[in-house]
This record gives structure tokens, C-alpha cells and sequence, in this order.
């Protein structure tokens, strides 16, 4: 990677936003494994369990660029308890979240210094709104 002069300051924050990103990653990872215990079919089971592996690549691709940079590996702190009382409100919820990560990752992107960077958070903006489109598809599962 380049660590040019006028690029210092923003892989410094870069690195703040990574620990976010991989702790954000691995709690959404988790919260789909608890959903898809409340998957009426076998096919939503599948759907919301591929976002689950998902998220865990995300925070694993977040995880790499940490070390890239900083020498070392983001050590993420516990996952939040996971409690989810009504199926289709967590559907719609995640909706939310996936929406706002896409924008999220969409803003890195066009930050990003290099063709590494970009490709990075090109391809996770991507899946996440592959997420949030598809969620709709489990909305008409029973």
C-alpha cells in the first residue's frame, strides 16, 4: 500500500473506522446465525445463513487491511447479546442496517487512496446491498 505523506492521516482514521467495522461485522455475523434459528423454511435457513459467512468475510477482509497497516491484529471485543422476538420486525430491521452499511462502505470507497482500498470496499458495498435486496425474498417464505 501507498503510505505517501498526504495519505498518514487518513489510513490514521482508517484504522479507528477498521475496529468499528470488524466488531460491526462480527455481531451481524452472529445475528444472522440467531436468526436463521427462526427460519420458517429451509430455504430462508440457507439465505440468512450465507449473510452470516458473509459478515464473518467482511470482518476477516477488514481484519487483513488492520494488519496490512498497523503490524498487528484488531483483538474485537465480546458480541452483544443477541435477542430477536419477532421474525419479520428483525427482517425489517436488517434491511435498515444492510442499507446503512452500503452507504457506509460506498463513502470509504470514494475515500480510499488505492486500487486495493477501493476494490475492498467496492465489493463489500456490493454484497451488503445484495443482502438488503434479498432480504425481501425471505418476507414471502412461510
Amino acid at each position: 500500500m501507498d503510505y505517501g505523506y498526504y495519505d498518514y492521516g487518513y489510513y490514521i482514521g482508517l484504522v479507528k473506522r477498521l475496529e468499528e467495522y470488524i466488531q460491526d461485522e462480527l455481531q451481524d455475523s452472529a445475528y444472522y446465525k440467531e436468526l436463521a434459528k427462526l427460519a420458517p423454511t429451509d430455504f430462508s435457513k440457507e439465505i440468512i445463513l450465507g449473510f452470516s459467512q458473509d459478515e464473518a468475510m467482511h470482518a476477516e477482509n477488514f481484519q487483513r487491511v488492520y494488519c496490512m497497516i498497523t503490524g498487528r491484529y484488531y483483538m474485537p471485543g465480546p458480541i452483544e447479546p443477541i435477542v430477536i422476538s419477532d421474525y419479520e420486525d428483525a427482517l425489517k430491521q436488517r434491511v435498515l442496517a444492510e442499507t446503512r452499511d452500503y452507504k457506509k462502505y460506498g463513502e470509504e470507497y470514494l475515500m480510499a487512496p488505492n486500487k486495493y482500498l477501493k476494490d475492498l470496499f467496492f465489493n463489500t458495498r456490493t454484497v451488503e446491498a445484495q443482502h438488503a435486496m434479498r432480504i425481501s425474498i425471505l418476507f414471502e417464505e412461510d
